[in-house]
């Protein structure tokens, strides 16, 4: 009996079963997901395994793996199932104008949200909603229309639209830069400071970091930090703006700080950060007015705001 015909009519629920416990590599996870239990779970799975004669999951002590005969059946069926819920997304769900942005956190407090007013006032009938995370998103299931990433641009398979640069330079408060002037003389004077520092900047190697900018101003550095370590560059320059003490900034995050007053810039020497931001969404959804209505705006805002640094 052929593979075909032993899937031929098999229950739904343990197909969907079997699909998110290998994605997820957990009947845990999969029972949480489900909205059910794992125990439930687990009978689905025995229920298609006794159909098809044959194991999907190597069971161990500490965990399960995929047999051959489940790494084969996965990811054809997790690309049935995501069809399958988008089809149902655009049959069933009525239209919907609300734009879903997942954005990284710093990029949508510090540039996205002080925007978006322009953005509802040019084009009212698409409402936004704004999630801030650093996790990549899973288009199919999470809702989402569009990214706003900060990476090395390799999104595939889906659209990668790069957006700006970014650049890293020292930024402090106006309060801070007069308050320690004889320090901020010159780009040795900051190894005697407050510096504010992020782990977005520690995730990956050759992301701009206070070491590579000491490098650029040729100063000598031991790597003492009088200043404290934040999770988010958001939080390191807010923390910056309170005056407490020197950011390593990031355009085009700190634009509307520098525009505004709010922070200040210290000395020329920058960095330039091998990752960018960028648009990403899928493919197939590139000509939907609402996505097309956001993405026309956040290029032309992006290209306003190289006009005024040049200006």
């Amino acid at each position: 009996m052929s593979g075909r015909s032993e899937l031929r009519g098999a229950p739904l629920n343990a197909l969907r079963s079997f699909e998110a416990a290998a994605r997820h590599m957990s009947f845990a996870a999969a029972a949480e997901e489900l909205g059910v239990t794992a125990s439930a779970v687990s009978v689905q799975i025995r229920r298609l395994e006794d159909r098809i004669g044959r194991p999907l999951f190597v069971r161990r002590h500490r965990g399960v793996s995929l047999s051959d005969t489940g790494a084969r059946l996965a990811p054809a069926l997790g690309a049935i199932f995501a069809d399958l819920d988008r089809l149902l997304a655009e049959v069933v769900a009525p239209a919907s104008n609300l734009i879903q942005i997942s954005a990284m956190p710093s990029f949508a407090a510090q540039w996205l949200a002080p925007r978006l007013a322009d953005f509802t006032t040019r084009r009212p009938k698409y409402p936004v909603r704004v999630v801030g995370e650093d996790r990549l998103v899973d288009f199919d299931r999470d809702g989402v229309d569009i990214g706003l990433r900060y990476g090395p641009g390799d999104y595939a398979p889906l659209h990668a639209e790069r957006l700006a640069p970014a650049r890293a330079f020292p930024v402090c408060s106006p309060g801070f830069l007069d308050a320690h002037r004889r320090e901020l003389h010159d780009p040795g004077g900051l190894t005697g400071l407050p510096l504010m520092r992020d782990e977005t900047s520690l995730r990956s190697p050759g992301l701009p970091n206070w070491r590579g900018w000491f490098d650029a101003a040729g100063v000598e550095w031991t790597g003492g930090h009088r200043g404290p370590l934040f999770e988010s560059l958001h939080m390191a320059l807010t923390a910056a703006v309170a005056g407490q003490g020197v950011a390593l900034g990031l355009t085009p995050l700190v634009d509307e700080h520098l525009r505004s007053g709010a922070l200040v810039r210290l000395f020329e020497v920058e960095l330039a950060s091998p990752y960018a931001f960028w648009l990403v969404c899928r493919h197939d959804r590139l000509r939907e007015p609402k996505i097309r209505a956001f993405r026309e705006w956040v290029v032309a805002a992006m290209v306003d705001r190289s006009a005024n640094e040049r200006s």
